[in-house]
């Protein structure tokens, strides 16, 4: 899924389920960010604490080594479910352990902790989990690693998570065809109308615990909701009606467009040696005096947004692991000690 999703609609799910707009809005932005924040970053303090590690959450390049990759991909984004789920019968037979299947018990376990939580970064935890909890039916039948049984047809791009696919699988309403399955033809938005109604029924479930709304939220209302939002089904390989849709998300929700920006700028100070450090493409590679990170002498670490995203992603890594250790065990993989 791409941010259409992750922060739009991840955004009004919230609030129809009874979330407050400013929680809602904390629950799509982390949601979304979790695609925005791979780069490795220490922030320091000028009182000379030692300085403060993020972890990433997702990697621009996808020749990282194997590793890595299993520390990120299938963590966050390609959720290891049931490799005999009727949804993976492919035509040559094949299953693999680390098959991402929509609704995986994986993929709930991790949801459903998300909710214990400590208060203070509980929304960023439902966040987090929410993204990779939805990409569960976005990526079901890729793995997040090398290995063939992502390969479709014959493309030269390596054979990891769906890049073969390139971006069609995350295109709200997109039609296209996985040669691979039985079944080959895809329909996004029976999938993401499927996402919508477990992730509504798992925030309403939640929010019953915590407090009363009247009247109950109910999912058919939703359903109809997202069906006129998300608009007319599309095929081929462009993405099409996406400003329109954007158009009608943002007159529904009244919420800014997404800045992945926004909490790093909030929280952090940047002092810059020559030019701005550049994170993107082959330009990273070039930087010669690096820039350093401080968090801003007005707030407090702890009360930021980005310090609390990025203690709910550690947190996520930390259960994932222990969660999927017995999969990775089976396949003779220690990420532990990696």
């Amino acid at each position: 899924m791409d941010f259409e999703f992750h922060y739009w609609l991840t955004g009004l799910i919230a609030k129809r389920a009874g979330f407050t707009n400013k929680e809602a809005q904390t629950i799509a932005s982390t949601s979304q960010f979790m695609d925005e924040n791979d780069v490795l970053l220490k922030i320091q303090s000028k009182q000379g604490c030692q300085p403060y590690k993020n972890q990433i959450s997702q990697t621009m390049n996808i020749l990282k080594p194997k590793m890595d990759l299993m520390r990120i991909y299938p963590i966050f984004h390609f959720i290891p479910g049931e490799p005999d789920a009727p949804t993976a019968q492919r035509r040559d037979g094949k299953m693999h352990l680390l098959n991402t299947t929509p609704n995986n018990f994986n993929a709930n376990e991790i949801m459903d902790a998300a909710f214990k939580s400590s208060s203070d970064i509980r929304l960023y935890r439902i966040g987090v989990a929410t993204h990779g909890y939805t990409d569960s039916w976005a990526h079901q039948n890729f793995i997040g690693w090398f290995d063939f049984c992502n390969n479709i047809g014959l493309d030269i791009k390596p054979d990891i998570g769906h890049a073969n696919a390139e971006h069609q699988p995350d295109w709200i309403n997109h039609q296209w065809v996985d040669n691979r399955l039985v079944d080959p033809d895809v329909n996004n938005k029976l999938r993401y109308l499927s996402a919508s109604k477990a992730l509504f029924n798992k925030y309403r479930d939640y929010i019953k615990t915590k407090r009363k709304i009247t009247p109950a939220p109910k999912w058919m209302d939703l359903k109809q909701e997202l069906d006129t939002l998300m608009g007319p089904i599309y095929s081929g390989h462009r993405k099409r009606y996406q400003e329109e849709r954007i158009k009608r998300y943002k007159q529904v929700l009244k919420w800014e467009d997404y800045d992945e920006l926004r909490w790093f700028n909030q929280a952090i100070r940047t002092e810059v040696h020559g030019a701005k450090d550049s994170y993107k493409g082959i330009l990273a590679t070039f930087t010669l005096f690096k820039d350093e990170h401080f968090w801003r002498e007005d707030v407090e670490m702890e009360n930021t947004h980005w310090y609390r995203f990025q203690e709910a992603v550690k947190e996520q890594e930390r259960m994932a692991l222990k969660l999927l250790a017995p999969t990775f065990a089976k396949m003779g993989i220690d990420l532990d000690s990696s």
